[in-house]
């Protein structure tokens, strides 16, 4: 038996040192457990060498990125088919964990499992990593005796998650590109060529055209820059407290519902995530109002959640799920059939989340129309800004030859 030396979290919160003796460093974590500590540096007293169990960042910790986080739930999924007690399959999975966010992430779970937590408890202590919705289903895993099976519905839903993400990224990185671009173009004019070329003409014009007067009042104001950022940044810190608010928030986000082409695409991936989620909870044995208050914050958008919290408000009343969804209009004709059809037949589950294969093809086609109109889109405004500016230089000019002595 050896002895470690600890540094931990007590009950209250402060820190505490000392030193444990054990057979082992889990068993030295084990023994402190039992006395309510939480153990965040373990080190053995002979070696004097530090092991860290919770690595500290200057700039805080890191959060486990959507893909290693299904790969995290497939491997863990399939040591418990294979047989493996959880313990075992944590550590396993923890010798094959590569990056230093996983692996910490790991030893702090494994030594919490160990310490007499259950895995949910311990995903729980971990909320930047691990959503309610996955939270939720470890614990009717654990509860069902269904934990393998839990796993494989995660890494599943978190693999199509990804995949939906990395088409809105990768259709998205060409539109940005050609704003950013219209956006550097509009500031060198306006700030570096326009003040040479309108000092000359001003002077000999008596009356300037309307677009002339204006680029040179955008070319006065950009010598006070930093006024402009000051403003800039004022106008962010207010919308950011705006949006922290459930009022303000719910207002944007029913805001970009209405706009053109991409509120319906922001509609359709919200309706396909509802269609999964619910079908996977479902499966997953949660119960039907659980289920709406861990999918609720899912959606990413809180105008949708809220009519989510009045749907679920009605059911509480007895209810059925299809009427109060349908009274909400938020929800496309052919979700709520298949949602009713489902609570007719006790297939709910497995129709829901055929419904979700269908809207998230729907989905994936209404990105790439938007992405592939987006770009047109932002070259006629490029286009109509440039013939802006050529107009506001050309016109002083035209004017001024045509008033010219013998022209």
């Amino acid at each position: 038996m050896g002895e470690y030396q600890y540094i931990a979290i007590d009950g209250s919160g402060r820190e505490v040192r000392g030193v444990v003796a054990a057979d082992s460093r889990p068993g030295a974590i084990a023994a402190l457990a039992t006395r309510s500590v939480f153990v965040t540096e373990l080190k053995d007293a002979a070696a004097g060498e530090a092991a860290p169990l919770i690595a500290w960042r200057p700039w805080g910790p890191r959060r486990l990125r959507l893909r290693v986080k299904a790969v995290l739930f497939r491997q863990l999924g399939t040591a418990l088919r294979a047989g493996l007690p959880l313990l075992s399959a944590l550590q396993v999975v923890h010798e094959q964990a590569e990056g230093e966010t996983t692996r910490t992430l790991l030893s702090d779970l494994t030594a919490r499992v160990h310490a007499g937590e259950s895995l949910s408890q311990a995903m729980e202590a971990h909320p930047s990593d691990f959503s309610r919705l996955e939270v939720s289903m470890i614990r009717v895993g654990e509860t069902a005796g269904m934990l393998d099976q839990i796993m494989g519905h995660l890494s599943d839903f978190s693999e199509r998650d990804v995949d939906v993400r990395e088409k809105i990224r990768s259709a998205a990185a060409y539109p940005l590109f050609v704003l950013t671009l219209a956006l550097i173009s509009v500031v060198i004019i306006v700030t570096f060529i326009l003040p040479r070329v309108l000092g000359a003409v001003a002077d000999n014009v008596a009356v300037l055209p309307w677009p002339t007067v204006v680029l040179m009042r955008l070319s006065d104001s950009a010598s006070y820059g930093w006024l402009l950022l000051v403003a800039l940044a004022a106008g962010i810190w207010a919308m950011r407290r705006w949006l922290a608010k459930s009022d303000g928030r719910r207002k944007f986000d029913a805001f970009k519902l209405r706009i053109p082409v991409l509120g319906t695409a922001l509609r359709r991936i919200a309706v396909a995530r509802f269609a999964r989620t619910l079908g996977t909870l479902s499966r997953s044995g949660i119960p039907i109002l659980e289920a709406l208050r861990v999918l609720r914050d899912t959606l990413g958008n809180e105008a949708l959640a809220q009519q989510i919290d009045a749907v679920a408000a009605d059911i509480t009343q007895g209810q059925s799920i299809a009427e109060p969804l349908r009274l909400t209009g938020q929800f496309p004709p052919l979700l709520i059939q298949v949602i009713a059809m489902g609570e007719r037949t006790g297939r709910l589950d497995e129709l829901l989340l055929e419904a979700a294969d269908a809207y998230e093809k729907e989905t994936s086609a209404a990105i790439e129309r938007t992405m592939t109109i987006l770009p047109g889109v932002f070259i006629v405004l490029l286009a109509l800004v440039v013939l802006f500016v050529l107009s506001g230089v050309l016109l002083p000019i035209v004017n001024m030859s045509t008033s010219m002595p013998g022209m």
